[in-house]
């Protein structure tokens, strides 16, 4: 009896090792001149929008193992950029995102769903001046030639959450809170 339990657990683990095996997602270089990372704010009740040019992404995603699926995606925020230099010379600055000091934002997710045919959410968190926030990102998922996908998605934050826009610019009645960030991520099979 001992050895026949023996056996069917070594047989068990042989016929599920490549299960395991197989357990990686599929790894995805960004192609930066097809990907964007932008933001609309509110100021006075007008649309206020700018983009980072700079960031970097360690993506494992195959969405037919979400399981396994990671996103890392890491955001220069000295590469801040409006159609103002005053916005963008004030951004940068202690009392909104303190680029000397906080140099970089961070999302990272390892929990997605599909939710449409093409379409994913992805439960994750934001790390901006050191203060990281769970979000929800909801993005669609197009597969391109030569070997490329396309992911193209947005998500909503407060600023305030983050300590992004402090003293005069504490008020959320000036510089409304909300912020929709949007993105398109093109990336190459590895």
């Amino acid at each position: 009896v001992v050895m026949k339990k023996i056996v069917t657990l070594a047989l068990s683990m042989l016929l599920s090792f490549p299960i395991f095996a197989n357990a990686a997602a599929q790894s995805w270089l960004i192609v930066p001149d097809e990907s964007s990372i932008g933001f609309t704010g509110t100021q006075n009740g007008a649309p206020v929008k700018g983009s980072f040019k700079t960031f970097t992404g360690d993506i494992q995603f195959d969405p037919k193992q979400l399981a396994v699926s990671s996103v890392r995606i890491e955001v220069n925020m000295t590469s801040i950029a409006t159609p103002y230099s005053d916005l963008t010379s004030t951004l940068v600055t202690p009392d909104w995102f303190n680029t000397n000091v906080f140099p970089k934002a961070i999302f990272t997710a390892k929990e997605f769903a599909q939710i449409g045919e093409h379409q994913f959410q992805a439960k994750g968190e934001l790390t901006i001046r050191d203060k990281k926030v769970p979000v929800m990102v909801v993005f669609n998922l197009d597969e391109l030639p030569n070997n490329k996908d396309r992911v193209v998605g947005m998500f909503t934050v407060k600023r305030t959450d983050f300590g992004v826009g402090q003293g005069e610019w504490s008020s959320t009645s000036e510089v409304k809170d909300e912020v929709d960030v949007d993105f398109v991520i093109t990336a190459l099979k590895k």
